[in-house]
């Protein structure tokens, strides 16, 4: 019960970190292109966004250590799914990609910060924010793919 509850969160709020990774995505291209000053609500965003994305991943974090039956208890259990496409995918890939995502996101964060003006720093979050929304496009089961899962999941 709880491993399908955790999941079912997990599912959901996948699209709440892409929804607003895109609309993040699309005001930093806008500052940018635009040579727009950054605000408050652009580094509310930006916050927003990365605390949602931290805990999607702590959300995928105990499935993958905790609750999940899909994946590998130990190394040896890692090389004997490597063949199978699901269990690859759930087992070694999708955890990789989402955590690619978010240190990326998390250093483009930081360097956007660090910038010294509004142009560098929509410039920064923009190039990083592409590459972190990038991993996770790619780290997301798509129906029809081997391992696809459902757009929207159900409880239960």
């Amino acid at each position: 019960m709880l491993y399908q509850g955790v999941l079912f969160l997990h599912s959901w709020l996948r699209w709440g970190v892409v929804m607003l990774g895109l609309v993040t995505f699309v005001r930093a291209v806008r500052g940018w292109a635009g040579g727009l000053e950054w605000t408050r609500t652009d580094q509310r965003v930006r916050l927003l966004f990365i605390t949602l994305l931290d805990s999607q991943v702590l959300l995928g974090l105990t499935l993958y250590f905790v609750l999940s039956p899909l994946t590998p208890r130990s190394l040896e259990g890692l090389r004997s799914v490597m063949s199978i496409s699901v269990l690859r995918f759930f087992g070694l890939e999708h955890a990789t990609t989402m955590l690619m995502a978010l240190v990326i996101a998390h250093v483009a964060s930081v360097a956007s910060r660090k910038a010294r003006d509004s142009k560098a720093k929509h410039r920064r979050w923009v190039v990083g924010l592409l590459v972190a929304l990038v991993c996770i496009a790619a780290g997301i089961p798509w129906p029809g793919l081997p391992y696809g899962r459902p757009l929207l999941r159900t409880f239960g």
